[in-house]
């Protein structure tokens, strides 16, 4: 096959002010598209918007490669692009356990003389693959995968999805997560209330008008709970099912989105000698808009019972249901996330972020946890990033997260720390 090289420069996250002021969703903002072969007729800006179509909408899940390869008759696309992100981290305050993610759930209580730690990290650095088959057809295809490192320096699949018109099926982001809307931090995780779980998917995205579309699909089944003696975890069997309806304007660079989530959960009651199902039911309200020339706003509220593993913070400390005083019972915790955020173009090559986020549990009727079970928790990220040029960004952030358990004990941390990125 005769292939073409196309380079992908990007402006950076700080492209110019309506930029800013359009974002969609991404760590690096990309808008330029040079094409670097002898009477080459590829289209730039087809290629960079079908890279983009295909890639993930989280900002932080970088999927736009500066390089591409064309193919025949340009009826393929081949994107290879990798992202080197290196930390420096200072923590000051109650004890954070991780360097890469900031997670106020996780904060525990300072030892004497260790008040403060400093800490490096470099396993948020990735390498993706983007490809599309057919561009120009309705029949386009599209390819996704993203690997990034563990703790141990491993190599761990974070996204790994196909797609075909309307249809994605893979491992990646849930339905319930709207990425785009996220705010931009430095820290791994990101916002404590924000909604999302990487699980593997399958769901149907469909534009009803120019403005208008809605999607709908199911995630496969997975659960947390707080058990005792009387009750067991057991296989599930019931896949979950996100949906949403979205409303978009200004050429798709803002939007408001209202979710959905209908989420089966079984466990074993010992006593009765048999599996009952508990229904979870979310809804999330989220989006983003422009206030004024190149200030933007990101919000979301999600609120719902059994919903737990799908917050960012209860992911995992079984607050989808708890057991209850009468023995074999689950019980399903009702929780509330919220999250804001500003972001500001200082220049065509500095940025400015602002975010804020919430999440709340409350035990359902005749619920019972530990008393150092995560109540709820607030999360600060401020940042400043700056686009050294096309290929290279620093950045610094301070972020700052409290956590209060249900026996009223309340614990917070700070952090400050400067990150540096390579993008190809």
């Amino acid at each position: 096959m005769h292939t073409k090289l196309l380079l992908l420069a990007a402006a950076g996250i700080a492209s110019a002010f309506g930029a800013s002021a359009q974002r969609d969703g991404r760590y690096f903002e990309e808008d330029v598209v040079t094409v670097f072969v002898n009477e080459d007729s590829a289209d730039p800006s087809h290629v960079e918007k079908s890279f983009k179509s295909n890639a993930p909408s989280k900002a932080k899940d970088n999927g736009l490669p500066r390089f591409a390869i064309v193919g025949k008759d340009h009826e393929f696309y081949l994107g290879i692009g990798a992202q080197f992100l290196g930390e420096a981290v200072y923590d000051f305050g109650d004890n954070m356990p991780s360097t890469l993610d900031f997670i106020p759930s996780s904060i525990t209580r300072s030892t004497p003389g260790n008040g403060g730690s400093l800490g490096f990290g470099w396993q948020t650095s990735s390498i993706y693959m983007n490809i599309v088959a057919m561009p120009h057809s309705d029949n386009k295809i599209g390819l996704f995968m993203k690997a990034d490192f563990d703790n141990n320096g491993n190599f761990t699949c974070s996204h790994f999805y196909g797609r075909y018109r309307g249809l994605t099926v893979g491992y990646t982001s849930t339905l319930f997560n709207d990425g785009a809307a996220e705010p931009v931090t430095i820290d791994d995780q990101g916002p404590n209330g924000y909604p999302d779980l990487t699980v593997f998917t399958a769901y149907w995205l469909q534009n009803f008008t120019q403005n208008f579309s809605g999607a709908i699909g199911i995630d496969a089944p997975t659960a947390s709970f707080t058990t005792d003696s009387y009750n067991a975890v057991v296989n599930q069997r019931i896949p979950a099912i996100p949906l949403y309806l979205q409303y978009a304007w200004e050429a798709g660079k803002s939007h408001v989105r209202l979710s959905g989530l209908v989420r089966p959960m079984q466990y074993r009651n010992l006593v009765a000698e048999k599996n009952s199902t508990l229904v979870g039911l979310g809804v999330q309200l989220s989006g983003m808009a422009t206030i004024a020339g190149p200030l933007s706003f990101q919000y979301n509220a999600a609120y719902g019972r059994g919903i737990g593993t799908y917050i960012q913070d209860d992911n995992g400390l079984g607050l989808d249901a708890t057991y209850t005083g009468n023995a074999g019972e689950l019980s399903m915790v009702k929780t509330l996330g919220l999250t804001g955020g500003l972001s500001l173009n200082l220049s065509s090559k500095v940025s400015a972020n602002l975010t804020y986020s919430h999440v709340t549990n409350w035990l359902g009727a005749g619920g019972t946890v530990d008393g150092d079970t995560y109540r709820y928790g607030d999360y600060v990220a401020a940042n400043v990033i700056y686009n050294i040029n096309r290929f290279v960004s620093a950045g610094i952030e301070y972020d700052y997260g409290h956590r209060k358990s249900f026996d009223g004990i309340g614990l917070h941390t700070n952090r400050l720390q400067c990150q540096f990125a390579v993008t190809f």
